[in-house]
């Protein structure tokens, strides 16, 4: 039989397990400077290639959710992308099945929506592609792109076939680049703010907590045993 305090160690490992699987892998929150992102553009080709790199975010103390942001300009006819630190990159595993979220706006729009993949990734010789369908308002709104094979694309944002696990899996263990869309409108003049970026962990299963559950109801009728006995 298992002992009582072998079980509550059990549950405590398992709440504190639960507690780090919810929590933020890697963040940027912009509250004192652009974190190490810069920006670039891209030809939003099937090879998604840079043609710009480098570009210098402008970074605001105060425009953000709540404290500081970043914004980019678009400098040209490509599309412009967000380009994530070296903290981002990597062997994110840890990652897989668990969402990168975000906040952005527009400050100042083009003419016209024009629809683009949203996130890109890069790594082990893969690129994979996530597509939001609506457009991008001017007050800050909070974007979750699920890290789950069916929400990505391979290469192409409209007609590519979806990611199975194996490839986001192997992605993920190998990322060498992050890309958050920064042109959201035609022509050649937005200005598209970032903050609060996080790599997140996947939440454990209903089915988990159930586990845990029993546990402690296991706990529970083992002490009353005890007790029952002892009298």
């Amino acid at each position: 039989m298992i002992r009582p305090s072998l079980l509550v160690v059990c549950c405590l490992t398992f709440l504190s397990y639960s507690a780090t699987a919810a929590s933020s892998l890697v963040s940027s929150t912009f509250d004192s400077d652009a974190d190490g992102w810069t920006g670039l553009t891209t030809d939003g080709s099937p090879s998604w290639t840079s043609i710009t790199s480098g570009l210098t975010p402008t970074y605001s103390s105060s425009d953000g959710m709540p404290a500081g942001s970043i914004t980019l300009a678009d400098p040209d006819w490509q599309w412009t992308y967000f380009s994530a630190p070296g903290k981002f990159l990597g062997n994110q595993s840890a990652a897989f099945g668990g969402s990168l979220q975000f906040d952005s706006r527009y400050v100042m729009a083009g003419t016209s929506y024009s629809n683009e993949a949203e996130v890109v990734l890069k790594g082990a010789g893969l690129t994979l592609v996530y597509e939001i369908t609506n457009s991008l308002p001017a007050t800050w709104t909070h974007l979750d792109a699920a890290l789950v094979a069916g929400a990505w694309r391979v290469a192409d944002t409209f007609s590519g076939t979806f990611a199975t696990d194996a490839q986001l899996l192997a992605v993920l263990s190998n990322l060498n680049a992050l890309w958050i869309n920064a042109e959201h409108f035609t022509p050649v003049m937005e200005v598209i703010a970032l903050d609060n970026v996080n790599l997140l962990a996947p939440v454990p299963e209903p089915e988990s907590y159930a586990m845990l559950l029993a546990g402690l109801s296991v706990l529970g009728l083992i002490a009353r045993r005890r007790k029952t006995r002892q009298e």
